[in-house]
């Protein structure tokens, strides 16, 4: 196996004096408009005059579905903005523009609010007879594609239309380009529609037959996104990957959630529009009034339904009921429904190794030159990457020799772990519950707990099990899970939401009664069998939330466990105990007991405080129905390991156990606070501080349904700078608690030497300062004041800054063989070639996980491999093993996390890389068999949501390195 020196960043930037200019036509929002829009969309909102913008993302999903040609570069409309806010090369007409917009003034209020204000529908009526369509008038305009402006910080900002524009225009030039072939495949590509950047699908989709003689259809997908680095220039990424389609039946519609459906005429869907090549795209709803499959924005008052249409858009109960028949063609029109995870099993496996995804991604290239360039290959930072207490590998000259010093480490390691535990409970008792339903659970939980801490035998036979050690005393009760692990209880078994947290309420307080007649004060964690998520349908019924809060009253912490499935493939005894010992290893971790990485890294101080900011945060189309955000901050002491968090309240730092526990009894309960409007039945969107859009998670929008190949379906939103989010009623006043409580926790930490630990996509919503477009070294800032040297938060201050993968935000890669053109993967710490010492944007990739063992780096979903030759077994044939083709296998697509360096103490010597080399090593904990997403603080701080957030608990398992399916 070769061993790697860099990685390819499937990343390309401006060649130095290149320009890029394109002159299609814009269309800006009718100044004459703004006010009257603007007067009718406040009707029945709450806080009528913060409202200044009139949100357009309604009007833009219809016209992604019957106008793909159009481009959208903006999802409102303010007062005072005279910007395009649509581009096409080939304008739609005036009456068909006069369609949009009277269709979409309609759609301005939903039902919800039209029945509470009858009068809506007159003047709808009014402001659509008032309004001059005839005046919108597309103006030739000419556009710089590399226009920005590069901000105080030294990041390069491309204009917003840039975003949009710039990645349409690299797809138009690879579309004309010849068909991509490899392998004496060959395919040709179309763009979709979609919301942000561009994409292009392999159209029409290849059939792949499985073992079992069943046909399924895939077409591999090229995303183009417009991404900005601290500090640098921005960057077009290509993101490669596989879109299933969904054949075989009826399409299962997830609950709550929509799917996107992916739709090529053969003639233009308005009247009097010109024709395209490109793929329109729409999302199927069940729609809860009618209780009927829709286009989203359709049914009888939908958007879509008012259009008038050159030929009809076909039923999407119709699509739904047969697939196959519409992916084939029928009337004209091809449709291809996406395929998610939620459907079930699918015969094409996720992703693309290597061996597709270099050649693709080179092919896409040739249309981008010779305006842009790929980065030069990221070479191996000098600092060093692995922690020092990492675990050792046995050793000896024999297998003898080598088992017993596996014996040995095993020993020490059971030892520390009950040391660690003895430390974290002040010299008291383990004391757990475990309520199970599967007897081979139970048994399976009895066992690895005994392995973990290296205790004898299995404890007794009874329903109470103890063990003595010298360092710890360990007593585990066994119960049925009882009602615990039961469906929620609602008035006639009729679950709704009005009656929620009745419901939550009267389990929680059971639970908490039960705790208090048990007689078991001292229990401090409960794990509990319970059936997988899916099984609680709708998923109000879940009882995990209810019973969390019930436990936590109780002063217990909680683990959840599944049920053992053949279906899921969690019934092997080997799956049980890993899940077990992973259930337990969770509970260690919650109770505080967490073996720290021992840092190797030249300069940086050994007694470091890691501190992790996180802000949970909650979804109003979550099961409680309520929007919230919590910020939390767990420190872990890098001098005796301990983990804490900031309490706000008393302003000192607490037990991390104590931390989850007061997590749990503060959390909302839905119906006992104010709830912001449904996602459904609003389309507001909130500004940044300074009018942009404001920056979000990377998640697919609320109530959409990805497909399951790492890139979102085009109607999902995603993320970059251009990213808006629902709107927040009370984001500034978020803002402020999130900056107060920021400034409090640094404050306490002033004289200690500190690592701050942030993650872009999480947090920079609440604390705008962590946008690309607004950081300057050594710098903080919160709220309006002014950016602040670090060093007024404290002299050994360092901050560190993390972002994933999320929306393609860090590109896609692979480590490259360019003699035998065998590319795979490589963990290390990375940075540009030319980078100095004080470089401070770095790349973390980590060790392949067990999951992916059987991996192969050669496999590719169109064309045939030779598989590596087996020994053969006494007396079989040695034969040249047949060709394969992995069109089924899942590709392990391992994410590259960026380390930015934002602010290094003014204290000490250590350069940026060494700080970047520390933040690295935090992903490599010694207690984990597998290189975390994220750094260890990170991670702790992520899993607070699980007590935060109703049905956050990844039931068993650690977070390893992704392996996402792109």
């Amino acid at each position: 196996m070769p061993s790697y020196s860099t990685i390819r960043l499937a990343a390309f930037e401006r060649v130095r004096g290149a320009e890029f200019v394109r002159r299609p036509h814009g269309l800006a929002f009718p100044a004459a408009w703004r006010k009257e829009v603007l007067d009718f969309y406040r009707i029945g909102r709450r806080e009528p005059q913060k409202i200044n913008q009139v949100p357009v993302r309604r009007l833009n999903e219809v016209i992604r579905a019957v106008a793909p040609e159009l481009l959208c570069v903006a999802r409102k409309a303010t007062l005072h903005d005279d910007t395009p806010w649509l581009y096409a090369y080939d304008p739609l007409p005036v009456p068909v523009m006069r369609q949009l917009i009277h269709s979409w003034i309609r759609d301005l209020h939903p039902p919800r609010t039209r029945a509470e204000h009858p009068e809506l529908t007159e003047r709808a009526v009014e402001l659509g007879a008032s309004l001059d369509v005839a005046g919108l008038s597309w103006q030739p305009q000419e556009v710089d594609l590399f226009s920005g402006r590069t901000t105080p910080g030294g990041t390069f900002e491309p204009d917003a239309l840039v975003h949009q524009l710039l990645p349409d225009a690299l797809a138009q030039d690879i579309t004309r380009l010849d068909p991509y072939r490899f392998e004496g495949v060959e395919m040709e590509f179309r763009i979709a529609a979609t919301t942000r950047g561009a994409e292009l699908v392999s159209w029409p989709p290849r059939d792949h037959q499985d073992d079992d003689g069943a046909w399924w259809k895939f077409s591999f997908v090229v995303a183009l996104t417009v991404q900005t680095v601290p500090f640098s220039d921005f960057r077009l990424h290509v993101a490669t990957g596989v879109r299933r389609w969904r054949t075989g039946g009826p399409v299962p519609m997830p609950f709550r959630r929509s799917v996107s459906a992916y739709l090529l005429g053969r003639d233009p869907w308005l009247a009097q529009t010109p024709g395209t090549g490109r793929l329109a795209v729409s999302r199927m709803i069940n729609d809860r009034r009618t209780d009927s499959t829709e286009w989203a924005r359709g049914g009888p008052e939908g958007m879509l339904g008012r259009l008038r249409f050159s030929h009809g858009l076909p039923d999407a109960a119709t699509v739904r009921e047969d697939p196959d028949v519409w992916m084939s063609g029928k009337d004209g029109v091809q449709i291809g429904v996406v395929h998610a995870t939620s459907m079930g099993g699918h015969g094409v496996g996720t992703g693309l190794m290597p061996r597709d995804r270099s050649p693709l991604t080179d092919w896409a290239a040739e249309a981008f030159a010779p305006r842009l360039t790929r980065l030069d290959d990221f070479t191996r930072s000098r600092h060093p990457v692995l922690p020092r207490n990492l675990p050792k590998s046995p050793t000896g000259r024999t297998k003898e020799e080598r088992a017993l010093n596996k014996e040995e480490l095993t020993h020490a390691r059971r030892q520390e772990r009950r040391l660690a535990l003895a430390r974290t409970l002040g010299g008291a008792p383990l004391v757990v519950e475990a309520r199970w339903q599967n007897p081979r659970t139970r048994d399976a939980l009895v066992e690895q707990l005994a392995d973990l801490l290296g205790l004898d035998g299995a404890g007794g036979t009874d329903a109470v099990r103890a063990w003595s050690t010298p360092h710890l005393e360990v007593r585990l009760y066994l119960e049925d899970a009882s009602f615990v692990a039961a469906r929620l209880d609602f008035p006639d078994g009729r679950p709704r939401r009005k009656h929620l947290a009745s419901a939550i309420g009267a389990r929680r307080r059971e639970i908490a009664g039960l705790c208090g007649r048990d007689g078991r004060p001292d229990v401090q964690a409960v794990v509990v069998e319970i059936a997988h998520p899916d099984s609680y349908r709708p998923g109000i019924v879940d009882p995990k939330f209810a019973a969390r809060l019930g436990y936590a009253d109780a002063g217990r912490l909680t683990k959840f466990i599944t049920v053992p499935s053949s279906k899921r493939g969690t019934a092997t005894r080997k799956n049980i105990a890993h899940r077990a010992r992973q259930t337990w290893s969770h509970v260690f971790r919650q109770l505080g007991s967490c073996t720290v990485p021992e840092h190797s890294a030249d300069d940086v101080p050994a007694d470091l405080d890691h501190v992790a900011l996180w802000l949970v945060k909650r979804r109003a189309d979550g099961p409680t129905y309520t929007r919230r955000t919590v910020p939390v901050a767990v420190r872990v002491s890098a001098a005796d390991g301990s983990v804490t968090g900031w309490d706000p309240e008393s302003g000192d730092w607490i037990p991390y156990r104590k931390l989850l526990l007061s997590l749990a009894r503060h959390a909302e309960v839905p119906g006992t606070y104010q709830q912001f409007e449904d996602v459904d039945d609003t389309d507001d969107e909130s500004p940044d501080a300074d009018g942009t859009a404001a920056e979000e998670d990377g998640a697919a929008a609320e109530g959409e349904e990805t497909e399951d190949t790492g890139i979102p379906a085009a109607g999902a939103t995603g993320g970059d700078e251009r990213r808006t989010t629902p709107w927040v009623p009370d984001l500034e006043e978020q803002r402020a608690r999130t900056a107060q409580f920021v400034r409090s926790m640094l404050y306490s930490l002033r004289d200690r030497n500190v690592l701050l630990l942030s993650h872009a996509q999480n947090a920079r919503l609440h604390w705008p300062w962590l946008t690309n477009g607004r950081l300057i070294p050594d710098a903080l800032q919160f709220g309006a004041n002014p950016a602040q040297h670090i060093s007024l938060y404290g002299e050994r201050l360092c901050h560190v800054r993390v972002r994933d993968d999320m929306s393609d935000e860090t590109p896609q890669w692979f480590a490259p063989d360019d003699e035998s053109h065998e590319h795979g993967f490589a963990s290390g710490l990375w940075h540009r070639p030319d980078a100095t010492g004080d470089h401070r944007v770095h790349y973390s990739t980590g060790e392949k996980p067990h999951t992916a063992k059987h991996a192969v780096k050669t496999a590719s979903k169109i064309a045939t491999r030779i598989p590596v030759r087996k020994k053969p077994e006494d007396g079989d044939e040695d034969r040249e093993p047949d060709p394969v083709i992995d069109t089924g296998t899942h590709a392990w697509n391992p994410a590259a996390l960026e380390i930015a360096v934002l602010a290094v103490p003014e204290e000490g010597t250590a350069e940026a890389g060494a700080w970047a080399a520390v933040t690295h090593q935090l992903r490599r904990a010694p207690e984990y068999d597998v290189t975390l997403k994220l750094p260890l603080p990170l991670h702790l701080a992520k899993k607070t949501a699980q007590y935060v957030l109703p049905h956050e608990d990844d039931t068993e398992g650690a977070a390893p390195e992704e392996e996402s399916g792109r």
